[in-house]
């Protein structure tokens, strides 16, 4: 929360844009917020696929974010996931299912580079420990995220997200590192598509997992999007294909 205090001359104004921003598709987020008194939703189905040697596992994720712009360069957030897994083993199988995400916290965009330098921004969410009993998290862990974001040339635009992430599980004392880096563009005013590459090192091991995918713009307020996605790590591979979508309306005066 220090952020907060030490850099309140620095942000910037005007976050309400034309078009709906969204953390939709793909695993990059983006460094600005909703706008003031933006109510916005983003919600999406994900159904994945896990191949190992002694092991196959399928999975469905329901994934739902609601944002709300508290300031201009100041939003609050809340997440939850609800998971249900199917895993195949020599032998009976078994099924995991229920709430194993739920986080709150906030963003900040720091910097509107203007397309004269990097727009910058920080979020920042504490994961809960109110979970299922199928993916019990004793304590309360944090996720943490710095974004930068640049104009390349006059359609192409980068992404980058790096971040800290530590479990809620005493026994796992050594955080998690998390990288995103997304390339994306226009194909038409109502069509977009991306590239992206994500993962995570933990103790010197780095996973890497690649998506794909592209969202469609129905009207200002409203996107729907389509993506899939494949990562191969020390023989097990995984598969997904993710679809959702983002809304947001304005409360209040401006």
């Amino acid at each position: 929360m220090l952020v907060l205090f030490l850099l309140p001359s620095l942000m910037v104004k005007g976050q309400y844009a034309e078009t709906i921003r969204s953390g939709r598709p793909g695993a990059s987020i983006g460094p600005f917020t909703v706008g003031s008194n933006v109510f916005q939703i983003q919600s999406g189905v994900n159904l994945g696929k896990m191949d190992s040697e002694i092991e196959t596992a399928s999975s469905t994720n329901a994934t739902t974010v609601i944002r709300y712009g508290v300031l201009e360069w100041l939003e609050v957030s809340a997440l939850a996931n609800y998971a249900s897994i199917n895993h195949t083993e020599p032998g009976p199988g078994f099924r995991s299912k229920g709430i194993n995400a739920a986080h709150i916290g906030f963003r900040v965009n720091i910097r509107d580079g203007k397309g004269r330098g990097p727009n910058i921004g920080f979020q920042s969410r504490l994961k809960l420990n109110v979970l299922s009993e199928d993916f019990d998290q004793p304590r309360v862990g944090t996720a943490s995220i710095l974004i930068l974001s640049q104009s390349l040339g006059n359609k192409l635009g980068l992404t980058v997200n790096t971040g800290i992430v530590t479990s809620g599980n005493p026994e796992i004392k050594n955080p998690t590192g998390r990288y995103t880096l997304n390339l994306s563009m226009p194909v038409s005013q109502r069509v977009s598509v991306f590239i992206e590459s994500f993962g995570s090192l933990f103790e010197g091991d780095l996973d890497t997992a690649f998506d794909t995918g592209l969202a469609y713009l129905a009207n200002p307020d409203l996107q729907f999007d389509l993506s899939l996605g494949y990562g191969k790590n020390e023989g097990i591979q995984d598969y997904f294909v993710d679809f959702g979508f983002s809304w947001r309306t304005r409360w209040g005066s401006e």
